[in-house]
């Protein structure tokens, strides 16, 4: 506990009272020092009795860097007071995480903006108990804290890019794809390849052809490895390949430094999160499909008999936050060169 500017001035006014009041007498000034020593003991009192809330955070949503979402921070507890609030946050997150408020009574929210992939923690909450007066002051800690995850940017490839990658896949179940079984309609995660347009044209949903054993096709192997300082750029070039292959129905294994996931057609959510978390290292496997290597100075990236850089593969006009746009098109955008 401490004494604010306000109750140093305050106390110095007391101080010089009583001074003034050896050499001119007391009564004249006991409107001042009366008042003033009343108004101390009172606001060391209300402070004292300020307990630790229990802090109940909500974050925004797991996203992208760049992103900027609110933190809003609630407090239970049996006596409210007045307080400033200094949220503790990470290298990483960017925002002004402190402020004035009433705690137990009003809530505290501000702007965090996700600056760099990772896994963040927020709080514990630094609380500055005051007196209604701001006389004194009581530093709190609540405990508590709450984790967001800022994903891997992802990026668009380019129209050519995409078609090369997706040859990969299409090696794989060509020979099972020749026997047509029926039709169905289209749920998430289906290939627009499948769509039948004939039939969809004649309903008003998308109505999608079905092959024999098609649910047995195997996934694409995305296999991914950085230097320790360049694990970024490999989490970036990993999760803009394997959405790419997910997002298209295409099944994704992909293996890092990390660990293995595997991702079944349109599930892009745990490849996201393990992207979050992945570590640079050695590539686990040298004979994936899809091989990511990550350096200071490039993203190389080999499939099939083909290698080339990760920025060749991406569309010029690229992406914001996640928002993708247009790219390029044609098989010469992508600066392929092949063995």
């Amino acid at each position: 506990m401490r004494l604010t500017r306000r109750g140093y001035a305050v106390c110095g006014v007391v101080a010089t009272a009583i001074a003034l009041s050896i050499g001119f007498g007391p009564r004249s000034l006991n409107a001042i020092v009366i008042p003033a020593v009343v108004a101390l003991a009172a606001a060391i009192l209300q402070v004292r009795r300020a307990p630790v809330p229990a802090v109940e955070r909500t974050v925004p949503n797991d996203d992208v860097p760049d992103t900027t979402g609110t933190v809003t921070l609630s407090f239970d507890t049996e006596r409210s007071y007045p307080a400033t609030v200094l949220d503790a946050l990470p290298l990483g997150l960017d925002g002004d995480a402190e402020g004035e408020t009433l705690v137990g009574d009003d809530t505290f929210a501000y702007e965090v903006t996700y600056r760099k992939r990772g896994e963040y923690e927020l709080g514990p909450a630094t609380i500055v108990a005051t007196d209604v007066l701001g006389l004194v002051e009581r530093e709190l800690l609540a405990p508590g804290t709450d984790s967001v995850l800022v994903f891997p940017r992802v990026r668009r490839l380019s129209t050519a890019a995409r078609h090369d990658l997706w040859s990969l896949y299409d090696a794989q179940i060509s020979p099972r794809r020749e026997e047509f079984d029926g039709l169905r309609e289209y749920v998430r995660g289906d290939s627009l390849r499948d769509v039948h347009w004939k039939s969809t044209a004649k309903r008003d949903d998308l109505i999608v052809k079905e092959f024999v054993a098609e649910t047995d096709a195997s996934s694409v192997h995305i296999a991914a490895g950085a230097a320790r300082t360049a694990s970024d750029r490999m989490a970036e070039a990993a999760a803009t390949l394997c959405l790419t292959f997910v997002t298209s129905g295409i099944p994704v294994t992909l293996s890092t430094p990390s660990g293995v996931v595997e991702a079944t057609a349109g599930d892009d959510r745990q490849l996201l999160e393990h992207l979050a978390r992945a570590d640079g290292g050695a590539v686990p496997d040298d004979a994936a499909d899809v091989v990511i290597t990550a350096s200071e100075a490039a993203t190389r990236v080999r499939y099939g008999d083909s290698e080339t850089t990760f920025e060749m593969l991406v569309a010029e006009t690229g992406r914001a936050n996640g928002h993708f746009a247009g790219g390029q098109t044609g098989r010469e955008a992508t600066g392929v060169t092949t063995s």
